[in-house]
């Protein structure tokens, strides 16, 4: 099967997304609290701007929070709402080989397919990615996302040699061999993900000390086109996303088109992408 889409039951698709949107609502109450800022990121903005709420078939929403209040959010969420959820990283779970913060939803599940086989839980959740400075010398600059992209990969394979490689014929044969041989190196070294997590964390925010033109989410598959000015950022505007008050930036077209293109005109089926569920467990209910 393809593990990037899976049509849902239209009754679950609901119910998973409204358990996601109780997150966001509480994910909101925090940053509204302590006045820190977020962003809704990636195709969740599209699902702001295109559908006032979530795209049809999607089944997961990204945030993004500058440095600073993504900190201060991580250091509050176990006293505000420790007994609801858990922060999932690789400082947190050393299990878990993904570079995505994950605020999940104690007691239920959601497996991908394309994460069957990891050993860490995996819940009902929404991403939080955080914003870092982006050297404004084009080389740093690109020096700085190879960095970030070839560990983000690494992070991965630590905890499977068979993640998704969207390539065709003997270029995805010879990735897959590479990406094998790189996840049974990783073993043999005992190299785990926080030790990875680590040195991305401190790539990211090599230019945090500095005042630079650009920030950007090194965590996002398509970083080198996730970057934003800071008055492409801000001030932050507010639109309705499933009948509730969020945040986008300033820009959010020059940013969405910059991500997506022409964002505004839905995919074709065959080109629509979940997170395909291996398993979903809703828990108990409340």
């Amino acid at each position: 099967m393809d593990v990037r889409y899976k049509q849902y039951e239209p009754d679950v698709l609901k119910k998973l997304q409204q358990t996601q949107l109780g997150i966001l609502k509480d994910f909101i109450a925090i940053c509204e609290k302590y006045e820190l800022d977020y962003i809704m990121l990636g195709g969740t903005g599209i699902g702001v701007i295109r559908h006032q709420g979530f795209i049809p078939w999607d089944d997961d929403i990204d945030v993004a929070m500058p440095r600073k209040d993504y900190d201060a959010f991580l250091a509050v969420i176990e006293q505000e709402m420790g007994d609801k959820y858990h922060i999932q990283t690789p400082l947190t779970d050393k299990d878990y080989p993904c570079n995505v913060t994950h605020m999940q939803k104690k007691g239920t599940k959601f497996v991908p397919y394309v994460s069957k086989d990891l050993k860490c839980e995996l819940c009902i959740s929404i991403d939080i990615f955080a914003l870092d400075n982006m050297a404004d010398d084009p080389r740093l600059r690109t020096r700085q996302l190879k960095r970030t992209w070839v560990l983000n990969k690494l992070i991965y394979l630590c905890g499977t040699g068979k993640p998704i490689i969207p390539l065709k014929g003997w270029k995805k044969t010879v990735a897959a061999a590479l990406c094998q041989i790189a996840h049974f190196g990783l073993k043999v070294l005992h190299i785990k993900p926080a030790f990875l997590y680590s040195l991305l964390l401190k790539e990211a925010k090599r230019y945090n000390d500095q005042e630079t033109k650009y920030m950007n989410a090194f965590e996002v598959t398509m970083s080198h086109r996730a970057y934003l000015t800071k008055d492409e950022l801000y001030p932050l505007k507010t639109f309705k996303y499933e009948g509730i008050d969020v945040t986008m930036p300033n820009k959010y077209d020059t940013y969405l088109k910059r991500l997506f293109g022409d964002y505004m005109t839905p995919p074709p089926e065959d080109k629509r992408v979940n997170h395909c569920p291996y398993i979903l467990d809703f828990g108990e209910e409340e």
